[in-house]
């Protein structure tokens, strides 16, 4: 890679990982599902224009905007709203990958190797680590809620996979067309003074809402594809593991949040678990995948 494209893909993790930030802001400040849809109908009218219809594939594109907008970022706005901190959210972000990867082994028949499995278990082992923290035990509820955002999120690449004929700006345009209508419709169910939250005279609230749709949605994800276009995947995924690291440096820095050992720890042996699970699904014969799917945040 050139240092231009380095530079870049550095620059895309940390616009990632500052946007734990502005989530746990905004989930804190004003309704969050109410927030989510805001920010899907936001990146809807930016990117339906320049996509097709997935004709054929509609009803699976609103079941992954079931699972990915309303499952996923719903229940992980709503952890961060009961008390999840930016920093351990980040950490926690991690287990992604490893239950997309068992998912993957007993849906798809993909298994993966003794490095693969041997990573899963650090992994995990990592982030038993950050959440046995005593400051966390009274706020397991939020913590669980947290994991089941990271299964959606594993069920919702599974659905992804399947969808291959439909082009991954088109996949995420209607994904957030679909999601805006369910998070809006759970928001006037579940929720009250929306407006009033979303109305009121905080510049870093208005900005956090910016910052999701510009930075995290169109400018990252603008990076995301540009670098897949040049270089196998395997090399462009490899700087997502810098995101946890932006994200942990982030909540600590801009919103004050401890850093402990466990939690210090507990990120580092995530982070080598996930590492061997990347280096262990590297294709074979120096092929690249195809019709990759950026993590989303």
């Amino acid at each position: 890679m050139t240092p231009l494209h380095i530079l870049l893909a550095i620059a895309m993790a940390i616009l990632w990982g500052f946007g734990f930030v502005t989530s746990k802001y905004a989930a804190v400040h004003m309704e969050p599902l109410f927030f989510l849809a805001l920010r899907f109908i936001a990146v809807s009218l930016m990117l339906v224009w320049f996509v097709r219809v997935p004709r054929g594939q509609l009803i699976a594109v609103i079941l992954f905007a079931c699972s990915m907008g309303a499952g996923h970022f719903g229940l992980f706005y709503i952890a961060l709203e009961m008390g999840v901190e930016a920093s351990t959210a980040s950490i926690i972000w991690q287990s992604q990958v490893p239950l997309t990867v068992i998912l993957a082994a007993f849906m798809l028949g993909d298994r993966p190797g003794w490095v693969g499995i041997l990573g899963i278990a650090i992994a995990f082992g990592g982030v038993l680590l950050l959440v046995g923290e005593p400051r966390h035990f009274d706020n397991g509820l939020a913590i669980g809620l947290m994991f089941a955002s990271c299964i959606m999120w594993a069920i919702a690449n599974i659905q992804a996979k399947k969808l291959t004929t439909v082009e991954p700006l088109a996949l995420n345009a209607w994904m957030s067309v679909f999601s805006a209508i369910i998070l809006l419709a759970c928001s006037l169910i579940f929720e009250t003074g929306q407006l009033e939250s979303f109305l009121v005279a905080d510049w870093r609230l208005h900005g956090s809402l910016v910052y999701q749709v510009v930075c995290s949605t169109v400018l990252a994800y603008w990076i995301w594809y540009f670098l897949l276009a040049r270089y196998p995947v395997s090399r462009v995924t490899g700087f997502m593991l810098l995101v946890p690291f932006s994200g942990v440096l982030s909540g600590i820095f801009a919103l004050g949040e401890p850093m402990t050992w466990p939690t210090a720890l507990g990120g580092v042996v995530t982070l080598v678990g996930v590492t061997l699970i990347v280096r262990s699904r590297r294709p074979a014969g120096g092929e690249t995948e195809t019709n990759p799917r950026a993590p989303a945040r």
